[in-house]
Formats: C-alpha cells, sequence, structure tokens
C-alpha cells in the first residue's frame, strides 16, 4: 500500500541502485562457460574477503573494485577497520558479488496474494510486476517500482482492517479491490482507485486518500502524488498525517532520479532536498528522520556529487566515524565510478581537482591511473608526505629508470615486517631490482620471502612473487620449481568479475591435480623453449604428475611436426610411459624409416588422439578424454600456441577480441637459446593450424601409399578434424581434398560410409 515503509531502510538502499544505477536487471551471459584457473585475482582480493579487510592485503592490483582499494588505504594509513566496518564491508562485497541487492519480487507479491486471498468474494487478483520501464513500454531500462516494504505495508493494513471491520464486510472488498489499482501500476500503466464514499468510514476514506497518492507515485504522476501526500499531511485525522511529508518529498526525489536528463531532474532533487532538511529539523516528525536522513543522503548525491564525494571520504577514513558505513562507502564509490567509469582506463587528468580534495580519494585515483602524469603525482606525494599509503602508489608506478627507484627501493625496506604493505613492497622492490639488473639481491630477497612465513601472503601474492622467480631462473630446474603453481582459486569467469567456484565442484574438474601452469610460465614453454630443452623438461621429475605428461605430449608433437626423429624417439619413449594407450602408435612412429613416415605416424597419432598438440596448456587446460573429441573444438591445435582456455591466443585478447601483441622476455637461463627457439617457433607456425597440417600430410601419404590399411580412416578423421578443430581460410580447401580422395579412393569402405559431408571449416 505505501510506496516505502518508514519502519525499513532496506527499501532505501535499494533506491540507491536504483538511483545511480536505474535499478537495471542483470541477465546472465549466455554459455558455455569453462572452469580453469585463477592465479592472481584482478577484480577482487581472494577469498575469504574478511581476511583483505582486516589488513591482509597481498599484492595491491590496480584494477581491484574500489570498495576494496578503501579497505586497503584504512589498512595502510593505519586506521585498521573495526570489527562492525569489517562486518559492514563483507555485506556491500557480498550484495555486490552476489547481485543480492536484485528483488525477490515473485515471493513478496506471492504473499500479497495470499493475505488477500482472506478477502470472501474478492475478485481475482491482477498480475504484478515489480519493475516499472522509465520511459518506453519496449524500453529494457527498468527499476524497481514496488519495493518489498509495499507488500508487507499492504499486507498489515489489510490486517488491521479486517480486525476492524471483519473479513467480509464491503469495506473490506472495496479496500482490496483499490488496492489492486495500486499495484496494478508497479509494472506499468496509470490506474487510479476509485473514490470513495461519503457514506464509507473516516478510515476507509483516510485509506483511500492514501492508496490514491500511491497509485499516482507508481504511475510515474509524481506531481500529483507530492500533492496528495501533502494533503494527508494537512489532514490532522489521518492515520497517514506523519508519514505523508516524507512520502512527498520521495515522489519528488523519484521524479528528479528518473528524469530523461540531468539538469531536468535538479529542480525536484532540490524541492526534495529542501523538504527532507526540513523533515530532518522537525520533531513531531522524528519517526520519519532516519528515513527521511537516508533520502537526504541521494538527493545530494545526485545534486553535489564532488562535494558529497569529498565528505564521504573525509568520514569512512575515520574508524567508526560513519553511522553507517555500508552505505557511506556504497554511496562514496558509486560516485567515484561515476567520475572515473567502471573500466581500467583511469584517467586522473579528466577528474575534477574538487573530488581529489581528500587524501583517499587522490590516492585511489592515482593508483589506478597508468598514466605517466600519475607517476609523478604519486613520487610527489611520497617526497611530501612519507607515507606507506602513497609509497605503494610510488613503488608500484616506478620503473627500472626512475630517478627515484633506489629511494623508493631503500623506504621499502624500512618499512615495519608487519605492515599490510609489505607484500605490495616487496614485489614491486624485486622488480624494480631486476629492472636495474641487481638480479642476485632480486633473488636473494623473492628466496628469502618465499622460504620464510607466509602467513600473510595471499596465494595471488605467492603467485605474482613466483613469476618474478620463474623470470630470474638460472637453470633448467629453478624455473621448473617456479613454473608449476597452485591457483588462488578457480572459476568460469563467465562475466568477468572471478567468482570463484565451490571447491568440491573445482576438484572434480581438476580430478585432484593442485599445480599448474600460470600464462608466463606456458609462453615460456611455448614460445621461448627449444624443442631440445623441453625434451629435457619431459626427462625431468621436477614436474607434478599432470604437468609431466603435459609436457611429454607437447615435446613428441613439437619434435614431430618439426620433424626432429631424434628428439621425438626420446620423447616418445617418454610419452608411452606416462600414456599407456599410446604405446603401440608411439612405436609404430619410432619404427617408421623415412621422414614422411614419421609424419604420417605422428599425424595418424593425433587424429586418433585429438587432445594432443604441441604446446603446453595454461590452467586447467582440455578437460576431454584425450582420444574424444571437444565439442567445443578444442581440439588439435591452432597456428599460435593456446591460452588459459584452449583456443585463445596466449597473449591475451583486447576490448576488441583481438589477441595483444605483448614482447615476451625469457627468464635468464633461456638467453642463448633464443634464436633457435625462433626458427622453431616460426616453422611450427608455418605448418599452419592442425587441421590443415594433419589433411594435406594424410592426403600426401595415401597418395603415394594407396595400399597401406590406415590411409582411408585417417583421411575420414582427417576430414572430422575440420569440423571440430581450429580453422582458416584454407580449410575447406582441405576437407574437401581429403574428402574427395577418401570417396575415390577407397569407396566401399566403413570409412567413405562414416564420412558423407565435408566442411568448409
Amino acid at each position: 500500500m505505501v510506496p516505502c515503509n518508514w519502519k525499513r531502510t532496506l527499501c532505501v538502499a535499494a533506491l540507491v541502485c536504483s538511483f545511480l544505477m536505474f535499478g537495471l536487471r542483470q541477465t546472465e551471459a549466455c554459455g558455455p562457460f569453462f572452469t580453469d584457473a585463477i592465479f592472481v585475482f584482478e577484480k577482487h582480493p581472494e577469498f575469504p574477503l574478511e581476511r583483505f579487510a582486516r589488513g591482509q592485503l597481498g599484492v595491491l592490483q590496480t584494477t581491484y573494485a574500489r570498495s576494496y582499494l578503501v579497505a586497503a588505504y584504512r589498512n595502510l594509513i593505519g586506521e585498521k577497520l573495526s570489527d562492525a566496518e569489517v562486518k559492514a564491508l563483507n555485506e556491500l562485497w557480498d550484495a555486490r558479488i552476489n547481485l543480492s541487492w536484485e528483488s525477490n519480487e515473485d515471493q513478496w507479491i506471492k504473499k500479497w496474494n495470499d493475505a488477500r486471498a482472506k478477502v470472501p468474494g474478492v475478485a481475482p487478483p491482477p498480475e504484478i510486476r515489480a519493475y516499472r520501464n522509465r520511459e518506453k513500454p519496449h524500453d529494457y531500462d527498468a527499476y524497481l517500482n514496488c519495493q518489498e516494504d509495499a507488500f508487507e505495508n499492504a499486507e498489515a493494513t489489510l490486517s488491521e482492517r479486517i480486525k476492524h471491520f471483519g473479513a467480509e464486510s464491503a469495506a473490506i472488498r472495496d479496500w482490496a479491490a483499490a488496492q489492486d489499482a495500486v499495484f496494478s501500476n508497479c509494472g506499468g500503466g496509470q490506474h487510479i482507485p476509485d473514490p470513495p464514499s461519503a457514506e464509507q468510514d473516516a478510515l476507509i476514506r483516510a485509506d483511500r486518500a492514501y492508496q490514491t497518492a500511491a497509485a499516482n507515485f507508481y504511475a510515474m504522476q509524481f506531481d500529483e502524488a507530492a500533492k496528495q501526500f501533502d494533503a494527508i499531511a494537512h489532514d490532522g485525522s489521518s492515520p497517514w498525517r506523519a508519514l505523508a511529508p516524507y512520502l512527498a518529498a520521495r515522489a519528488l526525489l523519484r521524479k528528479g532520479s528518473l528524469a530523461e536528463k540531468e539538469e531536468q531532474g535538479k529542480p525536484a532533487l532540490a524541492e526534495a532536498e529542501t523538504r527532507l532538511k526540513s523533515i530532518v529539523k522537525d520533531k513531531e516528525l522524528a519517526r520519519s528522520h532516519h528515513a527521511a536522513g537516508r533520502l537526504l543522503n541521494l538527493a545530494r548525491l545526485r545534486l553535489h556529487p564532488e562535494e558529497t564525494i569529498s565528505e564521504l571520504a573525509r568520514t569512512i577514513v575515520r574508524k567508526d566515524a560513519a553511522t553507517d558505513f555500508k552505505q557511506s562507502v556504497w554511496d562514496y564509490t558509486a560516485l567515484l565510478d561515476k567520475f572515473l567509469g567502471d573500466d581500467d582506463e583511469v584517467k586522473s587528468s579528466s577528474v575534477p581537482d574538487a573530488i581529489r580534495s581528500d587524501d583517499l580519494t587522490d590516492w585511489i585515483v592515482t593508483f589506478q591511473d597508468q598514466s605517466d602524469v600519475a607517476t609523478s603525482h604519486a613520487l610527489e606525494q611520497w617526497q611530501k608526505k612519507k607515507t606507506v599509503s602513497w609509497l605503494v602508489a610510488a613503488i608500484s608506478k616506478a620503473n627500472g629508470q626512475a630517478a627515484q627507484a633506489s629511494d623508493l627501493m631503500n623506504a621499502a625496506g624500512r618499512v615495519d615486517r608487519a605492515s599490510p604493505a609489505l607484500p605490495s613492497l616487496i614485489f614491486h622492490t624485486a622488480r624494480l631490482l631486476t629492472e636495474t639488473n641487481r638480479s642476485d639481491e632480486a633473488r636473494a630477497l623473492l628466496d628469502r620471502t618465499l622460504a620464510g612465513d607466509r602467513s600473510n601472503l595471499s596465494r595471488s601474492a605467492v603467485n605474482l612473487l613466483v613469476h618474478e622467480r620463474m623470470m630470474l631462473a638460472k637453470n633448467l630446474g629453478e624455473f621448473l620449481r617456479s613454473a608449476q603453481r597452485e591457483p588462488a582459486g578457480f572459476s568460469d569467469n563467465s562475466d568477468g568479475r572471478e567468482i570463484p567456484m565451490d571447491e568440491k565442484e573445482a576438484a572434480e574438474t581438476t580430478r585432484g591435480a593442485k599445480l599448474f601452469f600460470d600464462t608466463d610460465a606456458a609462453n615460456v614453454f611455448n614460445k621461448l623453449m627449444p624443442v631440445g630443452i623441453l625434451g629435457d623438461v619431459a626427462h625431468n621429475d621436477v614436474l607434478a604428475a599432470n604437468l609431466h605428461r603435459d609436457v611429454a605430449r607437447a615435446a613428441f608433437m613439437r619434435a614431430a611436426l618439426l620433424d626432429r626423429g631424434a628428439a621425438a624417439n626420446q620423447a616418445a619413449t617418454v610419452l608411452a610411459s606416462v600414456d599407456l594407450d599410446l604405446k603401440e602408435l608411439l612405436t609404430a612412429y619410432q619404427r617408421a624409416t623415412t621422414p614422411e613416415a614419421r609424419r604420417f605416424a605422428a599425424a595418424f597419432l593425433a587424429l586418433k588422439y585429438p587432445g594432443l598438440r604441441p604446446y603446453v596448456t595454461a590452467g586447467v587446460g582440455r578437460t576431454t578424454a584425450l582420444a574424444e573429441v571437444d565439442s567445443y573444438r578444442d581440439n588439435w591445435w591452432c597456428a599460435e600456441p593456446p591460452g588459459m582456455f584452449g583456443g585463445a591466443p596466449s597473449e591475451g585478447e583486447d576490448s576488441e577480441g583481438e589477441p595483444k601483441k605483448q614482447q615476451i622476455v625469457p627468464p635468464e637461463f633461456l638467453g642463448p637459446s633464443q634464436t633457435e627457439a625462433a626458427k622453431e617457433r616460426a616453422a611450427l607456425s608455418a605448418l599452419g593450424t592442425g587441421p590443415n597440417y594433419l589433411c594435406k600430410t594424410v592426403i600426401d601419404w595415401a597418395t603415394r601409399n594407396p595400399m597401406d590399411k590406415r590411409a582411408p580412416e585417417a583421411l575420414h578423421l582427417a576430414v572430422k578434424s575440420t569440423r571440430y578443430g581450429c580453422t582458416d581460410k584454407d580449410t575447406g580447401r582441405w576437407s574437401k581434398a581429403a574428402f574427395d580422395l577418401l570417396h575415390r579412393k577407397y569407396p566401399n569402405t566403413s570409412w567413405a560410409r562414416e564420412t558423407p559431408y565435408w566442411f568448409k571449416g
């Protein structure tokens, strides 16, 4: 019945979302989604998030959502969060991560309809939709119009009126019909209850006035609603008199918030602000003070964002200074997102100076900005203030050429070992030592840290430090020990928010494996490691069983594709010991006496086992059985090495989905072998995508050796590979050529009958 109960604050929190984000519903992306390892969380810290709130910050990432940076800043400046503040932040993070501000409107509506059904003779309930489109009927910009409190208050009022008038009375049926008109406006329309007759009870007439005002509110007739609520406020006999001033102001606030253009909404917001200030000062309206104060904050957020953001920042940096810490941080970060955007490209030069007048906002803006301007500002602030927070910002941006690099590293070395900043300072000190050609010092620092107490190091932090150590490896053994890592978590990352999955579900996906390669290690194996050294890895027992098997497969396939017979034979022996099912076909390869025969034997093996490829894979990798065709085309290999999910290039992707070209620096021990590695990589890339190469190899062999019993099956599998593997503009041509040869040379075989089509790719 009532737009929002003054006794409850949930509706106000929900209005913040509507106010700042227009209450847009979240929709789930289309699948399929593939679970993979996350070695370093970038959008948020590791779970449980409470550890982060209490100061276990790990290595701070500029890509963290800003509410996490608020918690980080508080810990860095020594203003540790209280238990109440930690609880409030956990609630905020839970709401945002789980999208729990989204409503369960079906449950609210059902409860109301169940209460309504207690009225005998009432008409069937109308359809109620809690969300309403802002403007046009088919717009997708919808907001939560009728919130939970409206249904709860209607249910409570109906119960009271039944006690007063009786469930079977005409007055109650009339009351319920009027309430139906009110709620019919929730999802659209402009339905106003019929006016009461003069003979009806005064209480029913007072309720009808209230229902009419509420109906206009939900129908987006905000001026009329405010006018009617004002009239109720002046009716000394109305039971709704004390609540009406607050609701009139709320109608104006909703009008201003939903205005098509920001400037158009300011007059209504300004009037709402004036009214709410008056309510807060009126002792007779004390019951509305809390709710009015919350709405007043909303009005100020929209009308005076720069002033408000600074006020909020100065409040939330002081321990227990905010009366509602969760809401204050929510409002602050929502406003900050409005100024900075919600992507990773923060440009401090485009941010108004007024909102950077406080240290917290200045620090967040600077920390997330990757520009040279931000780097200079961070150094200036650190030199001026000498605080740990600005030291973290400055050292995270400095590089080996910076004049202040040594000063920053020295300052980092003097920070208390118990400081929450320590993991960040160690990581960036090691990075700067490496960049300034002080590799021995960097190795010593990393080894000392990784061998010490890791209780204050998150798994993400450990993996970042291990990455630095891997790139400083002086030999193959050091490299392998750092290349295999324990993920910080697992996620399908379907919406880019890195929501970790349940540990039991992750264990089922990984089949008990604990260690994996991250993209940096996979890049080294795939692009910087020559076949000879890759073969040495296959003979090494340092790697976990799953990784050793992956390397053994890659070592054989790469050597075979590059026709390195001796290396391939050695790798085949290792592979046969870890993949027993492959032994017969590997033996056939080893017995081949010519390059052509070896190429065909390797191709036939690959066609029989679509999971074989000349590359190792980062993360969980291909989960389909080696001999089975993966339904999502994660089979054989592409012209470029795979990324985290099998098919994507390992350099990463830009915002348009195109591969980013990043320079990959080899670890120290691989430096002398880079000329050889580059030649091999070019030769492997020149072979093209797997299905094309396999078709060509099989066609060449079958043409010269038509009596080989393997030929028809190989041709069938080659055509199949063009359906389920990586393709390019030439794939269709090779598919048809293999198809034609199969049906021309072996038309009466079961393999020809099982190959009714060729594929364009």
